[in-house]
């Protein structure tokens, strides 16, 4: 398969990294652990990445964005031990909310497309089965 869209690749990589922010470890309270979204995009994602080029541009400006997001979380965190860290959090869920939102049809079309092949087949696997129910 040849990438025609080289950035494409590098934001579908770098979900497949990034997905499980470490601003969501570094929680104070019990929901510490990724958010079920964040999880449920790594499914996505897994799928995405087989195929870069059909993942469309909508879903590519939302991992972008929700990439920003990590990067501006963590640099606060760095910086500073901010009790209004809840509110960048809150930011981090809806951007991954919205990259969700963007990408599964890419990922529900990639399946219904390269189904057959045994690598889809198993992210496509993971992408339908449920994940741990939200609080």
């Amino acid at each position: 398969m040849t990438i025609t869209h080289p950035g494409r690749l590098a934001v579908l990589f770098l979900s497949g990294i990034l997905a499980i922010s470490p601003a969501f470890a570094q929680a104070d309270d019990d929901e510490a652990a990724a958010p079920p979204t964040a999880m449920q995009l790594q499914k996505v994602v897994a799928v995405l990445q087989s195929d870069p080029n059909s993942t469309s541009q909508s879903c590519v400006d939302a991992l972008t964005e929700l990439h920003k997001t990590q990067d501006t979380l963590e640099a606060e965190q760095k910086r500073t031990n901010d009790p209004d860290m809840a509110v960048a959090r809150d930011v981090l869920e809806t951007d991954f909310e919205t990259a969700v939102e963007s990408c599964t049809a890419d990922a529900t079309a990639l399946c219904e497309k390269h189904g057959d092949d045994p690598k889809v087949a198993r992210a496509c696997t993971a992408l339908d089965q449920p994940g741990p129910a939200s609080k």
